[in-house]
């Protein structure tokens, strides 16, 4: 295993725990939201938010030739 491709997993590596803490985040939020039954600004962001992971799921499905809506892919 060259340079490169070390590199390259830590930047996998590196984007996942990213990932994986932004989804954390984004989950507090909602559970957040969901006690406190008035919306608020910031529960207008969350739903943008949520937009944007169905947006990212939907196109992920699509490349991979998956019906979407079927897998939760993250």
């Amino acid at each position: 295993m060259g340079d490169f491709d070390v590199q390259d997993v830590r930047d996998m590596v590196a984007k996942q725990k990213a990932e994986i803490a932004q989804q954390t985040q984004l989950m507090a939020k909602i559970k957040r939201i969901a006690a406190n039954p008035n919306m608020e600004k910031e529960d207008y962001e969350v739903m943008e938010q949520l937009k944007a992971v169905s947006a990212r799921n939907a196109e992920k499905a699509r490349r991979l030739g998956l019906q979407p809506g079927m897998f939760c892919l993250d």
